[in-house]
């Protein structure tokens, strides 16, 4: 090969790998480039058209990111903190604290102020109870003489409490008769009342970790539940409710049902009335005019007696109705703050 070629060949070279070098210097700055722009996803790193995108939404969303919004921000921090100490400083108004005492101390208490809710005005013979009236799960301490336990005499004053207030709400609001009190377990039975889909919801929440913690309230409750039987007219029952509602022991009714002995419009119209004794009293009667071979269907008395109820113009008084018949379950919450007051000044 003669020294002209040679030459050639080895500038050829030179240029081809010049030009491999320039072409790969020209595809790192591209690469680069396009990083700095889209990201790199690999990578985790984000390019300039998702940070311009991002300021692009804060600066045109409602709060933009300045000192101002952050005034703002913490301003309505401290306005949620203030609404929330008031609702609480609201919900806890009727917070009850109870001195400590003795077994023999809460018993001769409790029997003295039986005497006081015997008295309550209402429907029976003037009373709101019956004479030989038990107060559920304290008649063991009221009239079989039995001690209370030393180890629950502060669940039992609360209780007591609760129940003797219930009495005179009843009583205040024209209730006819308080039948029967009882313990439930805890709120917790209230609960389990409920449907299943917000059992889910529940545990689906319970789930979230961290967050749920942080959602927790700093403050625990004493809730003791309740099932209430009494006997009241309508409007009682609509007043006991709104007494609840607006009282200032805060009180959650879990369920409410009424219902009447009989139907006063069906017995007026000659009706029977398959719930009472009067469905009865008619069935007997029938039995004894067949025996007897009275062949006049009862149909025929039945419109005889509609008859005769309506020419006067009234079938049947709702004022003179018997009562209705309630059964209230519900607990009582207290919200410690009166406790929590007591602790600070003992400190």
């Amino acid at each position: 090969m003669s020294k002209s070629k040679i030459a050639l060949a080895a500038v050829g070279g030179v240029s081809a790998v010049a030009v491999l070098a320039m072409c790969a210097v020209l595809w790192l700055a591209f690469s680069a480039k396009t990083v700095a722009i889209e990201g790199d996803m690999d990578e985790g790193t984000e390019g300039l058209d998702s940070v311009v995108g991002a300021a692009r939404q804060l600066s045109s969303g409602k709060v933009y990111p300045g000192p101002e919004s952050v005034k703002a921000i913490k301003s309505d921090i401290d306005r949620l903190d203030d609404w929330r100490a008031g609702a609480m400083r609201f919900a806890s108004r009727g917070d009850r604290v109870f001195e400590k005492t003795t077994p023999p101390a809460f018993k001769s208490f409790i029997v003295r102020d039986a005497k006081r809710l015997s008295s309550l005005a209402g429907a029976v013979a003037g009373a709101l109870v019956k004479p030989d009236f038990d107060f559920g799960p304290f008649k063991p301490y009221i009239s079989e003489g039995k001690m209370p336990e030393e180890a629950r005499l502060a669940e039992l004053q609360r209780r007591w409490d609760d129940i003797s207030g219930f009495a005179e709400t009843l009583s205040a609001n024209g209730v006819s008769e308080l039948v029967s009190v009882a313990f439930r377990d805890s709120a917790a039975d209230a609960e389990k009342d409920k449907d299943k889909g917000r059992n889910d919801a529940r545990q689906n929440r319970n789930r979230r970790g961290a967050k749920q913690a942080e959602s927790k309230p700093s403050f625990k409750t004493l809730s003791h539940s309740y099932v209430v039987v009494f006997r009241a007219r309508p409007n009682a029952l609509v007043k006991v409710v709104n007494a609840i509602a607006s009282g200032e022991r805060f009180i959650v009714v879990d369920s409410l049902s009424f219902g009447r002995g009989k139907d006063a419009l069906l017995v007026a119209l000659g009706g029977e009335d398959k719930g009472g004794a009067n469905a009865q009293q008619q069935q007997s009667s029938r039995r004894r005019r067949r025996s007897r071979g009275d062949d006049m269907p009862p149909k025929v008395d039945q419109a005889a007696a509609a008859a005769a109820a309506m020419k006067d113009g009234i079938v049947t008084d709702p004022s003179l109705d018997e009562p209705l018949d309630v059964t209230l379950a519900f607990t009582v919450h207290d919200f410690n703050s009166l406790v929590e007051e007591e602790k600070g000044a003992s400190k």
